[in-house]
């Protein structure tokens, strides 16, 4: 082959087979060229290659430079065909008589010339070595013969080679001497297996059955020492064939190539892995997910993906500092490789996501069971820093069984589950369905307009009353947010909730929300209406910046609304989750600055007594679903009996009858809130409201 055609082989091939064969072929050239004997290579284009310095000496191809075609050095039409067979068939040898005239003057001599083809895996003619042999004097033969090979073990000191030879007819086995340190390793009696590590017999007792005789085959293993030293040799190894067709000799060349091994995985490491989990790197998941769409095609293998989000990964580098968040990274590296088979590949794609290609599936279950797995070992807490905290994630799977279906679609399919996952309340699995990819087009479509009416000012707040039972007074409002939407009429957040769980979309609507509600505030204080409070409710993401209350200062400040005017809701999820520390903070500065404190939905979260004597808060509102199911009622009892042990003033949400006032009332309940008194209205019609309230 010539080094032409070896560029051309790499854009169409393997680009790592075909650097094995150019060093193959380089090798060979190499040695020919150090050849202490008569020696030429020709390539597959029957171009001289190379030739020893003894097939110069002796002028045995006086007419041809490397590069020119051998053929033409050939007069016997017989060794002409004898060169093509063994070109374009591989034949093992072929022979013809040579005459070679050496210095002006000298004697002629007969040479016996062998041809040699030296083939790749694939069945393809790399090169010919063509050898000759003095056969004017077996004397002068014998001696020549003796000094070559004292020529040759030289050559093969110098590169550090081994040469092992076994007369597969007699058992007569031959070392070289040349590398006493690999000769001490790689010598075995009967099975070639016993100088391999354990770890690489499998695939080397594959390659050496797919072996052919006659044709040169190349191996890398790590050798099995008893010392423990990691070694790995790359042998060139071939059976020479007999007149009979019948292997004669099996010749290896061997090579420590630790170093050069240990280089090319530096590099590897530097392209292919994650510096901070040790896993493998986005660049290297993408190829093993290329080769397994190359199986499911080729074979109709079915192979598995797996995405994984670690639940609030943002909140924990907030709260608990970043060498926690890499603390969690590196312990969940360590859980998905207990979790997974060897075999599998386990990657972190970037930031908190990971990614699993798991090949060799017939089922479903044979996904998921290890994600069952996986998630058993998330609910172990993590210790880290002298503080013990528990963490959670989302996981999507998508599995490729379908041999009309694009594969390439899998990672995509399992990203809709997982946000499908998210989207349920996170910390849970789910494997793609088609319908679910319809539902991902409606949420990015829905996100898309919420943006857009974002710009044409389309959200506006509606104002529910807060009614003090006792008094029978309003004491203030809750500031509900809706889309007037310009073709489908005023909306209600259940309509567009995915705004709120996308952190952008959030900050820009809990901004809009604050920043209108005090401009509200401004101008009925302008005009003498006497609201009360105003409660606006702020989501985990407006706490996220830890400014939060500086910011509230400020805005108040500057539409001069006192803060005793103003209530913020915080729902249990955000109160006592990730970032509770952030939260309680704030909080805790705004209620010192005179802003109220309520906690809204009580009893849908996790919130402790622990926590509500911890945290500053002034109201309790609890959710409708409680007060208008009148099985939980011993649940409304005891909240408001609770509430008001505590000094909180208990707020009930969604009374929409006489009945349920009652009863509230007979609890002790302090406040109320539902369609009994009012639904929410806008802005406008509050004034007229509070005028005609009590009448």
């Amino acid at each position: 082959m010539t080094r032409a055609a070896l560029r051309i082989q790499v854009s169409t091939s393997d680009a790592g087979a075909v650097h094995d064969l150019g060093e193959t072929l380089h090798a060979f050239e190499t040695f020919v060229r150090r050849a202490p004997f008569a020696a030429a290579l020709v390539d597959a284009d029957y171009r001289l290659a190379a030739v020893s310095v003894d097939w110069t000496a002796h002028g045995l191809t006086p007419d041809l430079q490397v590069g020119d075609d051998f053929r033409r050095a050939l007069v016997n039409p017989e060794d002409l065909a004898s060169l093509e067979r063994c070109v374009e068939q591989g034949d093992a040898f072929a022979r013809y008589r040579a005459v070679g005239q050496g210095a002006p003057g000298s004697e002629s001599r007969i040479w016996r010339t062998e041809f040699a083809a030296a083939r790749g895996e694939d069945g393809t003619t790399l090169a010919v070595i063509v050898t000759a042999r003095d056969v004017s004097g077996y004397a002068e033969t014998a001696l020549r013969a003796e000094r070559d090979q004292q020529r040759l073990k030289m050559a093969l000191e110098l590169d550090d080679l081994m040469v092992r030879e076994v007369d597969l007819r007699t058992g007569e086995v031959y070392c070289s001497g040349t590398s006493p340190e690999l000769e001490k390793w790689c010598v075995y009696k009967n099975d070639p297996l016993d100088i391999v590590h354990p770890d690489d017999r499998d695939k080397m007792a594959e390659l050496m059955r797919a072996r052919k005789d006659g044709h040169a085959q190349v191996f890398e293993f790590r050798l099995n020492r008893d010392d423990g030293v990691e070694t790995w040799v790359r042998s060139v190894g071939k059976k020479f064939l007999g007149a009979d067709g019948k292997p004669e000799r099996l010749v290896n060349l061997f090579k420590d190539i630790t170093d050069r091994r240990r280089q090319t995985e530096a590099v590897e490491n530097l392209a292919f892995k994650d510096p901070l989990t040790g896993l493998p790197n986005r660049a290297y998941f993408n190829r093993k997910f290329q080769e397994a769409v190359d199986a499911s095609e080729m074979m109709g293998e079915l192979f598995g993906l797996i995405m994984i989000d670690v639940d609030h990964f943002k909140d924990i580098n907030d709260t608990l500092g970043h060498d926690a968040g890499d603390a969690l990274l590196k312990r969940l590296a360590d859980m998905l490789h207990a979790a997974f088979r060897a075999g599998d590949t386990v990657a972190r794609l970037g930031g908190d996501e990971f990614a699993v290609i798991l090949r060799g599936l017939h089922s479903e279950a044979d996904m998921m069971r290890p994600v069952g797995a996986l998630q058993d070992l998330l609910r172990r807490p993590i210790e880290h820093g002298g503080r013990s905290f528990s963490v959670s994630a989302s996981i999507g799977a998508a599995l490729h069984g379908d041999p009309d279906a694009d594969p390439t679609h899998m990672i995509k399919n399992a990203d809709i589950a997982l946000y499908r996952a998210k989207d349920e309340g996170r910390n849970r699995s789910v494997v793609f369905d088609p319908s679910m990819r319809s539902a991902l087009e409606q949420r990015v479509e829905l996100l898309r307009d919420v943006r857009a009416a974002i710009a044409a000012r389309e959200f506006v707040l509606y104002y529910q009353p807060v009614v003090d039972i006792g008094s029978h007074a309003v004491v203030g409002f809750e500031a509900l947010m809706r889309w007037d939407h310009p073709e489908q009429g005023v909306l209600t957040p259940d309509r567009f909730m995915a705004a709120f769980e996308d952190q952008d979309l959030s900050l820009k609507l809990g901004d809009m929300a604050f920043e209108t509600a005090l401009r509200q505030m401004r101008e009925w204080l302008d005009h003498g209406v006497e609201f009360g409070r105003v409660a606006v409710n702020i989501s985990a993401a407006q706490f996220r910046s830890g400014r939060l209350a500086q910011e509230v200062h400020e805005r108040l400040a500057r539409w001069n609304v006192p803060h005793e005017r103003l209530t913020i809701e915080v729902t249990e999820n955000v109160y006592m989750g990730w970032g509770s520390e952030t939260v309680s903070e704030t909080v805790r500065q705004l209620h010192q600055a005179g802003v109220m404190i309520a906690l809204d939905d009580f009893g849908t979260g996790y919130a402790s007594l622990a926590n509500l004597r911890q945290f500053p808060i002034d109201r309790l509102k609890i959710d409708k679903s409680f007060v208008q199911n009148q099985e939980d009622a011993a649940i409304v009892k005891a909240v408001i009996t609770l509430g008001s042990s505590m000094g909180m003033k208990v707020v009930a949400e969604g009374v929409e009858d006489h009945l349920q006032l009652q009863t509230l009332a007979g609890y002790g309940c302090d406040q109320i809130q539902g369609y009994h008194f009012s639904r929410p209205m806008p802005a406008g019609m509050v004034p007229g409201f509070l005028e005609g309230f009590g009448r």
